[in-house]
């Protein structure tokens, strides 16, 4: 059972917090017992980051933050790209991040 945040007692709308938490736990537990449906996406999802590791961020060594943001920036590029032109399959992405 889910109980209230102690942050929601010192709000100055009490009943418009209460309204919203039991929206979201029962949006929460919703979810929770459909969670098989989300497996298939899950497994995508981390096809996708396999292939962004693989892409580049393995040999992530640089020295300021700019140089790491660009790096970065780069490689989601590339992966969206990867994504938007439609290899988003799971056996596509697996074949992708082995190469």
């Amino acid at each position: 059972m889910l109980s209230y945040p102690l942050s929601i007692f010192s709000s100055k709308n009490l009943k418009r917090e209460v309204k919203l938490f039991k929206a979201l736990k029962s949006k929460l537990i919703n979810l929770l017992e459909n969670w098989q449906n989300f497996k298939p996406v899950r497994l995508i999802i981390e096809d996708v980051f396999k292939l962004a590791k693989s892409m580049s961020l393995q040999s992530l060594h640089r020295y300021t933050m700019g140089s790491v943001y660009k790096f970065v920036a780069l490689n989601v590029l590339l992966v969206s790209v990867v994504v938007a032109l439609g290899f988003i399959e799971k056996k596509v992405l697996q074949r992708l991040a082995e190469m």
